[in-house]
């Protein structure tokens, strides 16, 4: 294997690590939420897929309903969700964002647009098209080579 391309690959990666560690840190200390990773993932699903039942959130999730139900509890103390009853089937109970919940994603956008604007913006937009482009390829071979592996 050509050393130069492997040391070129290792140099981009670690660029790309670092600045997305970096990105992360100022992100995490703007947004001073104290949420655990499932309750992040919790509410995105909920705000992506709208209001929904327990078992399809647990279905989502690849966990059992007893451990959604954990989630909803905790949740739902916080303000960040609500129970509501299905206007079709009153033994249904709907799980979706309340007041909570919905400035987290508020807060979550702002942040992410202060950090456009702080450090894209001093790119131009052809160098954000061309890394785009880049990106896109690099995760459609990936993305292709490992149907292959499935497949295989």
């Amino acid at each position: 294997m050509d050393k130069d391309l492997v040391h070129l690959v290792k140099e981009i990666n670690q660029v790309e690590y670092e600045t997305t560690l970096m990105l992360t840190e100022e992100f995490s200390s703007l947004f001073d939420e104290t949420l655990t990773t499932k309750q992040a993932v919790f509410l995105t699903l909920l705000q992506t897929k709208g209001p929904l039942q327990t078992y399809e959130l647990a279905k989502l999730m690849g966990t059992s309903p007893s451990a959604v139900s954990q989630l909803v509890n905790r949740l739902e103390q916080e303000d960040y969700i609500k129970r509501t009853m299905s206007k079709k089937d009153r033994r249904e109970v709907i799980i979706e964002l309340d007041e909570r919940g919905h400035l987290y994603f508020q807060k979550q956008e702002e942040i992410e647009l202060a950090i456009i604007y702080k450090y894209y913006t001093k790119l131009n937009r052809e160098d954000l098209l061309q890394l785009k482009d880049i990106l896109l390829k690099l995760r459609f071979i990936i993305s292709e080579e490992q149907e292959k592996n499935k497949r295989s």
